[in-house]
């Protein structure tokens, strides 16, 4: 009897404790697209273009000071549902107030719509699967980010130039062009950087239902990656294959990230994965906030032991954090990258692949995708149209 009545107690005192809790954290209800699951089709379009849209309303607000907020990203209250909503309502593309910038977008203060590097790296990600018939490797990609300045109108080939050296020196080294290049290892002075996110989030639809296999492709190909950088790139593009399948969740994307781990880093002596460290401290400060946007952005300032706000770790724990929130609600998140500010074409190209993978292409208004895909075709000739035959002529598209 005493052993019932205590666990009696235990029980109570639990129920106590998260009831307590949960007073103490943001009542937001999960986003619910209260629609038919979307096709694989759909969802691998709605990462595409969804990655494209979020460069494209991130580029014009990049690196922008003082970042102007809205009012749920500064008032000391707590966020409510209706608030999600209107942080939604804000998220459009803008017009550019700036000139030409060699990894901003190349044209003088563009219209809305223009994209950025982010977005310019994936053009070459599908020129090498289109030139190299599907044989997507470390070595076509570096050929392909050097012939990328033969693709271009005459009026980019200078941007072009501006925009690719350091780039350029692992390109070539990786060609065993050592006169023209420098090891790998040296570009961005070794910082372990999320360039890898640039390219290679695609490479999720080629293979969506092998997470692994899309976390080794990627380390292959991220030959300008170092350090634990090429891990969690990897681990992105394996949750986004993740995101993919039907009916998938946040949940199950972290976790397939944290479990594909070809190459054992969970079980490195005496080193912590730090995926795993960066994962967790999104969901930690997200509850630190307690449910207040300008809180949660403030422990993100404090928090991300970042000197260049694109280190690889920077976008992860930017976009985990923010998505949470909002109840993942894909524009309020989409919102809150243009409003934290920083890389926010690096961190809204991410989120948009994600909500896009997750939800399908409707999720983002089909004037927005009409407007981006419209301004790749003029710039560069090609958009995420031309990308979906390429996914569907190369890709492995069925589950067997």
């Amino acid at each position: 009897m005493k052993i019932l009545l205590f666990s009696i107690l235990i029980t109570a005192l639990f129920l106590l404790s998260s009831a307590f809790i949960f007073q103490n954290t943001s009542n937001i209800k999960c986003y619910n697209k209260a629609k038919a699951e979307p096709t694989l089709i759909s969802k691998i379009e709605g990462m595409l273009i969804g990655s494209a849209i979020g460069d494209a309303a991130g580029g014009p607000v990049e690196f922008v000071t003082p970042i102007i907020r809205s009012y749920w990203c500064t008032t000391d209250k707590q966020l409510t549902n209706e608030g999600v909503e209107e942080l939604a309502s804000l998220f459009k593309l803008r017009d550019y107030n700036k000139n030409v910038e060699p990894f901003a977008q190349w044209e003088a203060f563009g219209p809305a719509g223009t994209i950025t590097d982010d977005t310019r790296f994936k053009i070459i990600t599908f020129n090498c699967l289109d030139n190299y018939n599907g044989n997507l490797t470390a070595g076509n990609f570096a050929a392909s980010i050097i012939d990328f300045r033969n693709t271009l109108s005459e009026k980019y080939q200078s941007n072009y130039d501006e925009w690719i050296p350091e780039i350029k020196f692992a390109a070539s080294w990786m060609l065993s062009e050592s006169s023209q290049g420098y090891p790998p290892s040296r570009i961005w002075g070794g910082i372990p950087t999320m360039m890898g996110q640039m390219p290679f989030l695609p490479v999720a639809a080629l293979n969506p239902y092998d997470p692994e296999w899309c976390y080794k492709k990627t380390y292959e190909l991220g030959f300008f990656d170092n350090g634990i950088a090429k891990d969690i790139n990897s681990a992105i593009v394996a949750g986004l294959a993740c995101a993919l399948q039907p009916n998938c969740s946040w949940v199950e994307v972290e976790s397939t990230m944290q479990t594909t781990d070809p190459y054992n880093y969970n079980n490195i002596p005496y080193v912590d994965r730090k995926l795993t460290y960066w994962l967790e401290t999104a969901n930690k400060l997200v509850k630190m906030s307690n449910g207040n946007i300008a809180r949660l952005f403030d422990l993100l300032e404090e928090n991300l032991a970042t000197q260049y706000w694109w280190e690889a770790w920077v976008p992860l724990v930017v976009v985990f954090s923010c998505a949470e929130i909002v109840g993942h609600h894909p524009l309020a998140a989409m919102q809150l990258m243009l409003e934290f500010g920083h890389d926010t074409d690096s961190y809204a190209q991410v989120m948009g692949a994600f909500m896009g993978a997750l939800h399908g292409v409707s999720i983002f208004p089909e004037n927005i995708r009409n407007t981006v895909n419209a301004r790749m075709k003029a710039q560069y000739g090609q958009n995420v149209d031309d990308w979906m035959n390429l996914i569907q002529k190369y890709g492995k598209l069925t589950n067997h």
